[in-house]
């Protein structure tokens, strides 16, 4: 069995804890007995978060503190002691348009992270939640497999941003940033050899149950997930989101802390992959289990995701903490799909 050197009762560090899968994250650590310190940019405005989660876990510590711009230096000043792991969730760009602004967004808050934690006596380990995006596109309509490998980075994302139309340049300049952003970070551990470990997680599409949506909304991925319930915006969605991989929100979470408290994983990059699914897939999922509601008709020409990445080793790391591998797509799609 792999070694525990991050044991239960030790306070975790978690950034973007009010996102979709920063609040699982926090979900499933004090489910497995930590203590969770969150940052949010306004403690008030969070405090429903505090209130679920004092209410769920009676018995663990849950903390919110505000970081009101994480790419500002010393942002973390004062509020790691104590800590023993710090998981980076935030993302400081997602509608931004102009490249060079993104790219310096993402390096300036990866590397405050990192910088304060080498500071912190007491940090030892940390997670970077990097994203499938920083490795490659998705590659459906190939008749070849693309096969992508923990060396592999979308560098294509940068040239791409540089020449395409403001308006629909946000998410080239996310996948650029995430891409130029890890480069950035292990760079820097490279060249300072902090007393800290490294890990990234990459996750491709995540799907599953939202915590607290009265608070939440349907972020994200899960709103992709539930045009083809409602029909709502299914057309556009389906024409411009191409066929992907997907991990359960869950899943991602405990591959997170697996790789955050085993010391058998040391500066690697782990590949959130699962299955692959379109949009098809979904809508056949939900009638054949909803079979009393009407869905939109198929969306023509979808095809599957070409893409190969290196998943084994991440549903390894996976299976140390959650004793099985993925979540398959239908469990995964029913999770999400029942509260609707």
């Amino acid at each position: 069995m792999p070694t525990v050197v991050i044991k239960p009762g030790a306070t975790i560090f978690v950034t973007g804890i009010n996102g979709l899968i920063g609040s699982h994250v926090a979900d499933q650590l004090l489910n497995q007995g930590y203590n969770v310190r969150g940052a949010v940019r306004d403690v008030e405005k969070t405090k429903w978060l505090k209130e679920y989660f004092d209410e769920k876990y009676k018995n663990k510590k849950f903390e919110l503190l505000a970081v009101p711009d994480m790419t500002v230096g010393g942002c973390y000043d004062n509020i790691l002691e104590g800590i023993e792991g710090f998981i980076h969730l935030a993302a400081p760009v997602g509608t931004v348009s102009d490249l060079n602004v993104g790219l310096y967004l993402g390096r300036r808050a990866g590397l405050n992270a990192l910088e304060a934690c080498a500071k912190a006596p007491s940090v030892k380990r940390f997670v970077n939640t990097s994203s499938s995006t920083a490795a490659a596109f998705s590659n459906p309509g190939l008749n070849e497999e693309l096969r992508i490998d923990e060396t592999t980075y979308n560098d294509a994302a940068a040239d791409m941003a540089k020449v395409a139309e403001p308006r629909s340049n946000a998410f080239l300049v996310y996948a650029a940033m995430k891409a130029d952003s890890e480069k950035t970070m292990w760079q820097w551990m490279k060249d300072n050899k902090p007393d800290l470990v490294m890990n990234s997680i990459l996750p491709n599409v995540n799907l599953g149950p939202v915590l607290v949506p009265a608070h939440q909304g349907y972020p994200s991925t899960i709103d992709w997930a539930r045009a083809p319930w409602t029909g709502e915006n299914f057309e556009a969605y389906a024409a411009l989101i191409p066929p992907q991989w997907f991990i359960s929100v869950r899943d991602n979470a405990l591959l997170h802390i697996s790789a955050l408290i085993h010391s058998e994983v040391n500066g690697e990059r782990l590949f959130g992959y699962a299955g692959r699914y379109n949009f098809n897939d979904l809508l056949a999922i939900y009638r054949k289990n909803y079979p009393e509601k009407k869905f939109p008709n198929n969306f023509e020409g979808l095809g599957k995701d070409m893409t190969v990445p290196p998943m084994e080793r991440a549903e390894e790391v996976l299976r140390w903490i959650k004793r099985r591998g993925w979540d398959g797509l239908e469990e995964t799609v029913l999770d999400m799909s029942k509260d609707w």
